[in-house]
C-alpha cells in the first residue's frame, strides 16, 4: 500500500531495463511516454549507435510494449523489469 501511495504522490517509479544482460534502473514519470525512458536507458548503457526506434521493449512475459504509451497506461509499477533489445532486422534495414 505504501508503494502505491508513493507512486501517486510524485508520479514517478523506478523501471529496470535489461540491456545486453545488464540491469539499468531508470526513474520515470508514469505519465510520460515509455520512449522517453527507453532513450534514457540507452544513453545510460552507452547503446547510442542505433536510433531508439530500432529497439523494442518487452515485459517479463515476452509481451511487446508500445513505446508511445505511458507506464501508467501499460500498468507498469515500481521495479517492473523490461527487456530492451534491437528489433529483428534492425541491423540491415535500408531506410530508403
Amino acid at each position: 500500500m505504501e508503494e502505491k501511495n508513493h507512486e501517486k504522490k510524485n508520479h514517478k517509479v523506478q523501471l529496470i531495463f535489461i540491456i545486453n544482460g545488464q540491469d539499468y534502473s531508470i526513474e520515470v514519470n508514469i505519465n510520460a511516454v515509455l520512449m522517453e525512458a527507453v532513450k534514457r536507458a540507452l544513453a545510460e548503457s552507452n547503446n547510442t549507435g542505433r536510433e531508439p526506434d530500432e529497439w523494442e521493449v518487452r515485459d517479463a512475459t515476452g509481451v511487446l510494449l508500445e513505446t508511445d504509451r505511458t507506464p501508467k497506461d501499460l500498468g507498469l509499477h515500481e521495479g517492473t523489469r523490461l527487456f530492451l533489445s534491437l528489433r529483428v532486422g534492425a541491423g540491415g534495414i535500408d531506410k530508403n
